[in-house]
């Protein structure tokens, strides 16, 4: 199973954020591990969130049905959350927990573990746990109902913190990717490609870089680590069969056939798609048009959206269209006037009509109405 990375997990969590606001308005367990989340965004619809435990945790445009019988789990969950608001969506530090805060009645924490076995916990605004997918214990935590859930501790190094001094402390007698893997918090994938940008040879000893090969590291970590602001996520394409994806390209996949994405959740819905980890091949021409088809899809459904807001201004415009008209002509013939001077000329002779006047800029040459 490819499971999801840190930083590409942080990346989601960014994504996400469309969601603050919007209400839950269904939650599903589609199989084991696997779950669908419906919410209602004022701007955006209806949106729904695919999860399926360690492998990934996305936006999806496909929706996979759920069975008519919910689980025990889900009715559990349902009773405290659906109808309720998203408050924030965040990554825990950079570890692979996500938690949606939510408010109805009160407040709960929907945590989404995306390590180890995987899990989903329902907690209270104290962190009592509610109900938990599945009944966990280590010797610093416990996941089980009544239990107060506590986030688990990472002794790795978040990398937006790391300096060149620090990086140096962590170099022991491993292979880099070994020895920075267990004590960076990014995913070896990332740590090897920091590794092949710095042009470092994979077989040394971390602890024999020279100086200036150290430098290199660490510039070759900041390069990876400056993808989170501006990711080019990528999919890699070995004779028909897709191998596996990241946040930007990588030189270890140079020469191969790429797909790019204008987000990380698209990706994710292209690839668990067309992935098998039987490595059945697909037709690589068929796939790109596919992907032009669908980015095709969006355009005209972005279109027909800006359509429609301009037909609900416009027609807000022309039942309003006197009072429109007499507002901006009274505007007009003041307009050597200050902006606040004009208004408190408006509020005095044209009280209500004054209502509609939000923001006058004679510099810009703009008068925006509240219609």
């Amino acid at each position: 199973m490819r499971e999801i990375a840190n930083i590409e997990l942080f990346c989601i969590c960014k994504e996400l954020q469309v969601l603050v606001g919007a209400r839950l308005t269904k939650l599903y367990e589609l199989s084991r591990d696997e779950f669908r989340l419906r919410f209602h965004s004022q701007q955006y619809g209806d949106v729904d969130v695919f999860c399926k435990l360690r492998e990934r945790l996305n936006i999806t445009q496909y929706i996979k049905e759920a069975p008519q019988k919910p689980s025990t789990f889900v009715m559990a969950l349902r009773k405290y959350v659906e109808g309720a608001h998203v408050k924030s969506i965040m990554q825990y530090g950079l570890d692979r927990v996500v938690v949606f805060e939510l408010e109805k009645e009160n407040s709960f924490l929907l945590i989404f573990e995306m390590f180890s076995n995987g899990n989903v916990i329902l907690a209270d605004k104290q962190c009592s746990i509610l109900h938990a997918y599945r009944n966990e214990e280590w010797k610093d935590r416990k996941i089980k109902r009544g239990e107060k859930y506590i986030f688990p501790k990472s002794e790795r190094i978040d990398p937006l913190e790391l300096n060149e001094a620090q990086l140096k402390g962590l170099l022991d007698a491993k292979k880099l990717v070994p020895c920075l893997s267990v004590k960076i918090n990014l995913g070896p994938a990332y740590i090897e490609e920091a590794c092949r940008r710095a042009k470092l040879d994979l077989e040394k000893s971390a602890n024999s870089l020279t100086d200036n090969e150290l430098g290199e590291l660490f510039a070759g970590l900041i390069e990876v680590m400056e993808y989170v602001n501006k990711p080019e996520p990528t999919i890699y394409i070995r004779e028909g069969v897709y191998v596996d994806y990241s946040l930007f390209p990588f030189k270890k996949y140079e020469g191969m056939d790429m797909l790019q994405f204008k987000s990380l959740s698209a990706l994710l819905d292209d690839f668990y798609l067309h992935y098998s980890e039987k490595e059945e091949k697909v037709d690589g021409r068929k796939l790109k048009i596919e992907l032009k088809l669908r980015e095709q899809e969006k355009s005209l459904n972005e279109f027909r959206r800006k359509a429609k807001e301009g037909k609900e201004i416009g027609d807000a415009i022309y039942q309003n269209f006197d009072r429109v008209e007499a507002i901006l002509r009274f505007i007009n013939e003041r307009r050597k006037m200050p902006p606040d001077k004009i208004m408190d000329e408006l509020k005095e002779k044209m009280p209500e009509d004054s209502k509609l006047v939000e923001k006058i800029d004679m510099k810009k040459g703009e008068v925006v109405l509240l219609l």
